[in-house]
Parts: structure tokens; sequence; C-alpha cells
């Protein structure tokens, strides 16, 4: 379901690729038209300023919205499909972004977070993969410097935009950023950082139908900037995916 033929890779100071029109277009217009409302969304002021809805926040919200749209339930099991997981691999291994995982077990439909006895035992990672509703306030949205947890591996932030609803002026890109203190650049356990204390490398502004995606490393710094719109205007609305491992 995810159009790679245009992505575009970013190497350094981490890998980023950055994937124009993603989802075909009637996919995407049928997604933004179904997004969730707010009011299922559970608010995330330790992140930044920004509402939440996922396996882990507002978890009951979250299922039975699922449960309730067809096309949503259509994207949510390709999502947590093995083909998922290993396409994503496959992907990056083909630009030079090998992960290593030789010994893995994709276990997407199991829930917890820790991996389990069989695998402990065989020595095999085990992958999963989720995804996660977020919305940003048009005016003050943001996302505070930090690098994501240790057993997130890849992130794809996915925009849910309708055409129109967003100006690039007002923000809302995601940013690579280091921090100014380069003794800080080490963040493997995702210690939050505040704005002013770290510098923007480069910007990929918020465009609808676009990708985002990065690699988990001890240094990938990013952030959304507080955005900046008139009253009125749409929310700041995304699909973040995660391919996990279990630890």
């Amino acid at each position: 379901m995810l159009k790679t033929e245009n992505a575009a890779f970013e190497y350094e100071p981490y890998p980023v690729c950055y994937i124009p029109n993603v989802l075909d277009d009637g996919l995407y217009q049928t997604l933004t038209e179904n997004y969730p409302a707010q009011d299922l969304f559970e608010y995330m002021p330790r992140l930044g300023h920004k509402y939440s809805l996922s396996e882990f926040n507002n978890p009951s919200n979250y299922a039975d919205f699922i449960a309730a749209n067809p096309e949503w339930k259509k994207f949510h099991a390709y999502i947590k499909s093995p083909d998922f997981i290993e396409n994503t691999l496959a992907f990056l291994k083909d630009h030079h972004l090998d992960l290593g995982l030789k010994r893995r077990r994709i276990v997407s439909g199991r829930k917890g977070r820790h991996a389990s006895l069989y695998a402990r035992l065989r020595r095999k990672t085990e992958l999963s993969a989720r995804f996660e509703f977020s919305m940003m306030s048009p005016q003050g949205g943001n996302i505070l410097p930090h690098t994501d947890a240790p057993n997130k591996l890849i992130t794809l932030v996915i925009s849910m935009m309708k055409p129109g609803e967003w100006n690039t002026e007002w923000g809302g890109g995601t940013e690579v950023c280091l921090p100014k203190d380069r003794t800080r650049i080490y963040n493997q356990v995702n210690e939050y950082m505040a704005f002013e204390d770290v510098e923007t490398i480069k910007e990929f502004e918020f465009h609808p139908n676009q990708c985002v995606l990065f690699i988990k490393t001890y240094n990938s710094w990013h952030q959304v900037l507080p955005i900046k719109a008139p009253e009125g205007s749409a929310m700041r609305k995304t699909l973040t995916i995660n391919i996990e491992s279990k630890v």
C-alpha cells in the first residue's frame, strides 16, 4: 500500500527518507475523510503539545474506532502483517541500510512489549508494527527534541491532511536537529531536550500525503517546533507507524 518509488534518502547525521505521494490518492482521501475525532484522543503534555490515539493511549477508543471503520481496519491489518515489516526492511537494505536482523520473528499480532520465552531461548529478535494517530494544535502544537525509545527501530510519519487544509508557512514540519552542546548528542535512552538547546540541521515541510521515515539511532534527534497558525485552522494530523523490537 505504500508507494516508495519516489523516495529520497539523507544519510547524515542519521538515515532519513522523504517519500511524497506515499499512498494512492483514493485511499489517502478515504483515510483523511475518516480520521478519528479529537475527543477520542489522549492529551500528551510530557511530549510537548500533542494528542495521541493508539494501542497504548486511549486503547479502548482506538480499538473501537478501527473496528468500526472498514478502510482503517484494512490499513491496520496491512501494517500488522509480516509483509509490511519484511518489505520495509528490504526497502531499507536496497538503500544501504541493513539493520542486521537476521534472526527475526514477526509478532505484530501479539500484545505486550516484552519478548517471549521462545524468542529468548532461540535468541531471536521479535518485531512488531503498530500505528498511532497524532494531532497537534494549530496554535502552539509541538513535539520536543528527542531520539525515540530504544526499542523503536523504524518510524514512518505520514501526514493526514486534506488538500488546502495546511499552509507550510504555519510550520508543522519535521526537523532533524542536534544538541548545540555536542557532548549531549548521545541519547540512546531518549531523554527530551528544550528547543533552545538544539539546532536544526534539516526540515521536511508538512505537505499532504507525504511520509518521513527515519531510523532510530543514538543521535536520531528530531522535533516539531511550535506551530503558528491562525485561529480556526485545522489540527495538524498524522499517522505514525513504528516498527519495534520486543524487549
